[in-house]
């Protein structure tokens, strides 16, 4: 492996430890690199689009609430782990930006009652700062699942994920769950891929995908694809996307996952913010936002500029009512 790569496999370290709980499709809750969390100061991005003013945030204290009545700009605090790229992460001048991120951002154009400041902060700060109050919105491409809902309020979704079997290039194609019948692959252990390979195998005892666990990173998975370790792997597009773009991988090979076959690693393919869940005035302002982005095409745009793909945006239905 050449230095460049080793030194781009510790850029990446982060953010394969956080595929698990910030990506739509992944199920499970490690904890966030502390690298990203530590390394980064608050940004603070001021909103100065002009518009009408709205309702302070649910979390705003008396002193806040009775400025943003004089006319003075609400603070709202975001908060994100810093990880994975490209939805969030840390760029050269240490300030947070990704997809998410931007997305977050040109919402507040949008929404000059606020002052619009964001921070990065280890993923189980990033919980239970939004619950106590500390931060207003939590951004981290996250899913929707039941019993986070009891916790927090969600946004309108501002992203559709997609995944893609890998493989070499030089090899026979992989579109289905049954073409990769037999063949071997690598995943972690409690990872939502691993998860969604155990359930099919349980399903299918005539057609099992051979499972080896592994604690390596995301490159050291494409890698062994190409050195031909194994056969093939899953991925959300948007990081496979960035993983070729970051260490031009060009013996791999994508083949997109049919919704179908995308739900078996999750029920849940679109991303939201987190909100608490006193907060619905200001949940609501941002909801009203991203539905203009996604119908004058800004979400697309941010698509193909951070994830290297055209259909990220969610369908026109979507914005029909919240999730809670």
């Amino acid at each position: 492996m050449s230095q460049n790569i080793l030194k781009k496999t510790i850029a990446f370290a982060a953010a394969a430890a956080l595929t698990g709980i910030s990506l739509t499709g992944c199920g499970s809750s490690p904890a966030a690199s502390s690298s990203a969390a530590s390394s980064a100061s608050a940004a603070s991005v001021t909103s100065d689009a002009a518009g009408t003013e709205g309702g302070a945030s649910g979390n705003a204290s008396a002193a806040d609430t009775a400025s943003a009545a004089a006319g003075a700009k609400t603070v709202v605090k975001a908060v994100t782990s810093g990880s994975p790229r490209p939805y969030v992460y840390v760029d050269d001048n240490n300030n947070p930006t990704g997809y998410d991120i931007e997305v977050l951002k040109k919402v507040f154009e949008q929404l000059p009652q606020y002052d619009l400041q964001i921070e990065v902060a280890q993923i189980d700060a990033v919980f239970s700062g939004v619950t106590s109050g500390q931060y207003q919105i939590a951004v981290n491409n996250f899913s929707y699942n039941d019993e986070r809902a009891k916790s927090y309020l969600y946004s309108y979704p501002y992203d559709k994920i997609s995944y893609e079997f890998v493989y070499r290039a030089d090899a026979d194609p992989i579109t289905t769950w049954e073409d990769a019948a037999g063949k071997t692959t690598e995943a972690q252990t409690g990872f939502s891929i691993a998860n969604a390979i155990e359930q099919w195998n349980a399903a299918n005892p005539d057609k099992k995908i051979n499972l080896n666990y592994t604690d390596a990173d995301t490159l050291v998975t494409l890698q062994h694809i190409e050195d031909g370790t194994d056969e093939f792997t899953i991925m959300d597009t948007a990081m496979y996307n960035n993983y070729v773009k970051e260490y031009g991988l060009e013996d791999l090979k994508a083949s997109p996952l049919s919704e179908e076959d995308a739900k078996q690693i999750s029920s849940s393919t679109y991303a939201y913010f987190l909100f608490g869940l006193d907060n619905s005035q200001l949940r609501d302002d941002v909801d009203g936002v991203i539905k203009k982005l996604q119908a004058d095409g800004t979400l697309t745009e941010l698509g193909k500029q951070y994830q290297d793909r055209d259909d990220c945006a969610p369908e026109d239905d979507q914005y029909t009512s919240t999730l809670n």
